[in-house]
């Protein structure tokens, strides 16, 4: 049945029975972990009692132990603390029981709640009796009895008769404090008889009498708080041996319980355990048989297949592989393209050989035409040398031009450095020209300035003469006055001589001045004159400068041209230098190229001898094939 299945089944068959064993491990698996979790549901329950339960009796046993050290100042915090935790424990026990699915654990755990309540009320009423009583001598009754003891015993402190007889009621006190009996209470009571006869005797009976009747009632009131302490006692030991036996025997029906979980977990680990091992080992049984088929349907097609192959490798390119058009799978569809591929590869040797025949053909061929090439290929490269030798010769004469034109170069210039210097020296004394001119015309200005000026000095000079005439009469003058004046008039006679002489002495400085001024004037003029001729000379000299700067202006400009046109011609021909240096060097190249087409058209025929030897060889190796 599973021959005639595509590989592609095969395959997908074995992965549904993989999933389905996988499935149904996996539900055993799900099956054996909730049963694990129920049993651990299970024991984690009772463990969680047992713990509530433990933790509950030690709880009440430590508040039992602290009952010994209870005083009035710790009593109330522990009657409250106390209280609190027994209505935590009773709702904890209270959960517990609705949550109980077994009715016997039900009924032990609501027993248990009841025994918890009466022993907690237990111990609660034994710890009121106690404080009622009092913790020690200093609370409670105890502190209350001898504080009105001390009180009876202050007011008869100085009557010594009833002090004497009060003494034996308070020994009795003591006594009966200390363990009340009923006899120690006869005697306290006949000794507080006799000490009551007394008191009424010395007639204190309403001050001293009252006192003491309290204290004696009190002390019947500790009796009967005794009794009551007593009482409470046993009532307290009865709950707790309840208690004990109620907790022991929940113990046990816990410790059963847990066992049993515990048997359950095991037994459901170990069923789950080898229903998995089972299914395991069913789905991998069924799994290596779908394999083993599988892999041996495989086998043999894979076999034939490589027998098809080995016929072809041998040459036998008729060889065809069997199909199975029913199972037509993978493999048929390998064994369909191996004889598409074995035909096709019949019809390509076929063609291989017919094309090896034309290259061998092509080859004689191709090998006349390299041949004639490289033939060729040898003149062009004699003639190329040649050429490349021209080339060389015109590169050094054209060099030597080259040198005789950068000389040239280098005259023009020269020259044109030397126009531009004498343009600057020309230019420099034009310059210097125009600054002469200046400085001439502003001498000519000044000598005009100085002529003017003397005249204005002729001008106060005769202002002077005539000043100096005008006190030479009034000196005159003043002298014929002195005179007609006599002796009265002979000092200023003096004075009229002083001052005529000082104004002929004017008169004498004036004229020499005149003449000197007069001299001045005559230089100034001739001054001016020169000058004047000078400057006309300077004027023709700045114009003949000009056209001087403008000819030297000329001469620049063609020397630069010339300049120029030397550098353009110099630099035109270190061009057709280089360019025939290039030639020439490419000539060389060309040459050396040439050269190697040369080894590469005999290695191209070396080449195709070894194609043309490589076809007949093939052409050889094609004649094995069967066709």
């Amino acid at each position: 049945m599973l021959n005639n299945l595509s590989f592609r089944a095969k395959l997908v068959c074995l992965l549904i029975c993989a999933v389905i064993g996988f499935a149904l491990v996996t539900v055993v698996a799900i099956d054996g972990m909730q049963s694990q979790q129920t049993s651990n549901a299970q024991l984690q329950r009772f463990g969680q009692i047992q713990t509530t339960v433990d933790k509950m009796s030690l709880g009440i046993l430590e508040a039992a132990d602290q009952l010994r050290s209870l005083n009035d100042a710790t009593y109330e915090a522990y009657s409250q603390t106390l209280t609190q935790e027994k209505d935590e424990d009773l709702s904890r026990l209270e959960d517990e029981i609705s949550h109980a699915a077994r009715p016997d654990l039900k009924e032990a755990l609501v027993a248990s709640q009841t025994t918890l309540q009466s022993y907690s009320n237990a111990l609660l009423d034994l710890a009121y009796q106690r404080s009622i009583i009092g913790f020690d001598s200093q609370s409670g009754l105890k502190s209350d009895i001898v504080a009105l003891g001390d009180d009876v015993s202050k007011a008869i402190e100085k009557l010594n008769l009833l002090k004497r007889e009060f003494v034996n009621v308070r020994q009795a006190e003591g006594s009966y404090l200390a363990e009340p009996r009923p006899d120690i209470l006869e005697s306290l009571n006949a000794s507080f008889k006799r000490f009551m006869i007394r008191v009424e005797n010395f007639g204190f009976k309403d001050t001293i009498g009252v006192v003491a009747e309290k204290y004696h009632n009190t002390i019947l009131s500790y009796g009967d708080a005794y009794k009551a302490l007593q009482d409470a006692e046993q009532r307290f030991t009865d709950e707790k041996v309840a208690f004990g036996e109620r907790q022991e025997v929940l113990s046990a029906l816990l410790a059963k319980y847990l066992q049993q979980a515990e048997q359950y977990a095991n037994e459901q680990s170990q069923q789950s355990l080898i229903t998995l091992i089972s299914v395991s080992v069913l789905v991998s049984i069924v799994s290596i048989i779908l394999m083993l088929s599988i892999g041996r349907s495989a086998r043999n097609t894979l076999m034939r297949i490589v027998a098809d192959l080995t016929k072809v490798k041998d040459g036998d390119m008729t060889a065809k592989a069997r199909i199975n058009t029913k199972r037509n799978d993978e493999f048929d569809a390998l064994s369909t393209s191996l004889n598409e591929m074995t035909s096709g590869l019949g019809n390509v040797l076929s063609e291989v050989v017919g094309t090896t025949s034309n290259v061998s053909q092509m080859i004689n061929g191709l090998n006349s035409a390299i041949n004639n090439i490289a033939d060729n290929n040898r003149s062009v490269n004699q003639r190329t040398h040649s050429l490349a030798g021209a080339t060389e010769d015109i590169s050094h004469r054209i060099t030597q031009l080259s040198s005789t034109t950068n000389e040239l170069r280098e005259h023009s210039s020269e020259t044109y450095e030397s126009a531009k210097a004498g343009a600057d020296t020309i230019r420099v004394v034009l310059d210097n020209l125009k600054g002469t001119v200046e400085a001439v015309n502003l001498t000519s200005q000044q000598l005009d300035e100085l002529g003017r000026s003397s005249t204005d000095i002729d001008n106060v000079i005769g202002m002077i003469n005539d000043l100096a005439n005008q006190t030479n009469l009034l000196a005159l003058n003043a002298a014929i006055e002195a005179a007609r004046a006599g002796e009265a008039g002979r000092g200023f006679s003096v004075v009229a001589d002083e001052v005529r002489a000082l104004a002929e002495k004017t008169v004498d400085a004036t004229s020499r001045i005149t003449e000197i001024v007069s001299s001045i004037q005559s230089s100034t003029q001739t001054a001016i004159s020169s000058m004047e001729q000078g400057k006309e000379r300077l004027q023709i000299i700045e114009q003949n400068g000009g056209q001087a700067e403008d000819a030297i202006r000329i001469i620049e400009a063609n020397a630069q041209t010339s300049a120029h046109s030397s550098d353009s011609m110099a630099t035109a021909i270190q061009d057709v230098a280089n360019t025939a240096v290039g030639m020439s060097s490419e000539m060389e190249q060309i040459a050396k190229q040439l050269g190697d087409d040369t080894q590469s058209i005999e290695q191209i025929v070396d080449s195709a001898q070894q194609i043309h030897k490589m076809a007949q060889a093939l052409a050889d190796k094609t004649r094995v094939f069967t066709l």
